[in-house]
């Protein structure tokens, strides 16, 4: 009988450990999951950008960095659809309307949930329904629409003398597990200088509370999106007269991008002055060197209970930000400083100090946890996991991203760091390279020597278009848009 018990037990425990559905309870990883809002890579210092940030830095010497994450469509509420559902939505994301997330999409959170992670929200949500509703088992500091109907901004002015357009009727919200959490609004209407103080100290809170289930916590910050207030305690930190402009800033577009009469590029309206995006940069530049210190006390908080270690930590964007680039101010624009995010993965099996070049996608985060979890990817995921990315040879694995605005966007870049832009409404194309132009400032389209890549680039993005059921496809296609009208920018 003894031995019987015994071969059951050792039947048992081989079941446990290597079912890929059942992960033994200290083999499963915390993760801490960092979104900063409309952060452009090229300002912070990991990235070569003048506004220093020690902590990023830390968390890249101690991971892996990504050279090439692209997000899908540079606007919050889709972006953050994306890497929540880890799904392109092209077909879904008709302007001016929500998101849906039809019943057979498995969201990334209700995933962690349902595996055994302490799934926690903290900040600003801003996709279909409420936390609770997606897999969250509660928030912390939950930043969100609605709260002060009918009551104006506590800051209508931003710091640069602008009105205020952005997060209006926005409140935090009382925490809570069940979605019911009262609005907050005597902490705020709209954003204010210690919005995302709260945010972190809210995090913080629940690393301190985190118990024996691993914990699955997102951290959603506001900055450095506009209204460009001066976070507390950076005010005047960054002096508008010491501010570099960017090589190919300009005071207007050249040409309607699909953009142009928007909300974000209405803030400083076109043509811009360098006084005028030297200021709106020195707040954004504080905004910024504020997110890096509040991610520090985050990592610090994990690092003080010992989970820094056993951590998957993931720090991003959802897209980035003109600033006076090309002559936009907006990130509704498929140029690098919109569509180039800042990655920063660290955690348990991940090299230290690693520079991966290979394009990416936010919806290839998703996949990515899953993998390092232990966990199978849900069929509805149509992301691809990173992990292979640094576990690979020193040649990256050839990859190819893609990107969509509207009906009037489209873009790919390819592993040879070659990018096409096309814009339906325009028959125009953009062609760089941006190993020799980074700032994508030299329109190849036109260019005979380059036929053969622009025809090979319209052909791979009119085939994803086609595969996607972009409805842009079905009126034209770039392959058939010959030939390109010409623009410098």
């Amino acid at each position: 009988m003894q031995s019987h018990y015994l071969l059951m037990l050792c039947f048992l425990t081989n079941f446990l450990v290597n079912d890929p559905q059942i992960i033994v309870a200290e083999d499963r990883p915390h993760v801490v999951f960092i979104v900063a809002d409309d952060l452009q890579a090229d300002v912070i210092s990991v990235y070569g950008g003048p506004v220093p940030t020690p902590h990023l830095q830390e968390l890249a010497n101690r991971g892996c960095r990504f050279q090439r994450a692209t997000c899908g469509y540079p606007i919050c509420h889709v972006s953050r659809t994306e890497f929540l559902s880890g799904r392109s939505v092209v077909t879904e994301a008709t302007p001016g309307k929500v998101i849906q997330f039809p019943p057979e999409w498995t969201l990334w959170p209700a995933w962690m949930q349902k595996h055994g992670w302490e799934t926690v929200h903290s900040g600003k949500w801003h996709v279909n329904g409420q936390p609770h509703q997606r897999g969250f088992d509660r928030t912390a500091g939950l930043y969100s629409s609605g709260g002060a109907k009918g009551q104006p901004l506590t800051l209508p002015i931003s710091s640069s003398g602008h009105s205020v357009t952005g997060y209006r009727g926005w409140t935090f919200k009382a925490d809570s597990e069940d979605g019911s959490g009262k609005p907050l609004p005597e902490l705020g209407i709209g954003l204010m200088p210690d919005t995302d103080l709260r945010i972190a100290n809210a995090a913080i809170k629940q690393i301190n509370q985190t118990g024996e289930s691993p914990l699955f916590l997102t951290v959603n910050f506001t900055a450095p999106h506009d209204p460009l207030h001066w976070s507390k305690g950076w005010e005047n930190s960054f002096q508008a007269s010491e501010v570099t402009l960017p090589v190919n800033f300009l005071p207007k577009h050249p040409f309607d991008h699909g953009n142009q009469n928007g909300r974000d590029e209405m803030i400083i309206p076109a043509p811009r002055t360098r006084e005028s995006v030297q200021l709106q940069r020195s707040i954004y530049y504080a905004l910024v060197a504020n997110i890096d210190e509040q991610v520090g006390r985050i990592a610090q908080a994990l690092q003080s209970r010992d989970m820094l270690e056993e951590t998957i930590f993931i720090f991003t964007s959802d897209q980035g930000l003109a600033l006076g680039s090309h002559g936009l101010m907006g990130k509704q624009n498929q140029y690098e400083h919109t569509t180039n995010v800042p990655l920063i993965i660290t955690g348990p099996g991940l090299p230290a100090g690693k520079t991966i070049d290979s394009n990416c996608a936010l919806r290839d985060l998703y996949p990515t946890v899953c993998e390092l979890c232990q966990l199978e990817t849900p069929e509805s995921v149509q992301g691809k996991s990173l992990v292979s990315l640094w576990n690979a040879s020193p040649v990256d694995e050839a990859r190819t991203t893609y990107g969509y605005f509207t009906d009037t966007q489209r873009m790919i870049r390819d592993d040879e760091d070659w990018k096409l832009i096309w814009y339906p409404q325009q028959n125009l194309r953009q062609l760089f390279h941006l190993t020799a132009d980074p700032h994508e400032m030299n329109n190849l389209a036109a260019d005979p020597n380059h036929a053969g890549r622009l025809k090979k680039l319209s052909q791979q993005l009119t085939n994803w278009l086609t595969e996607q059921k972009d409805p842009v496809i079905n009126a034209s296609s770039p392959s058939s848009q010959m030939p390109p009208k010409n623009k410098s920018h």
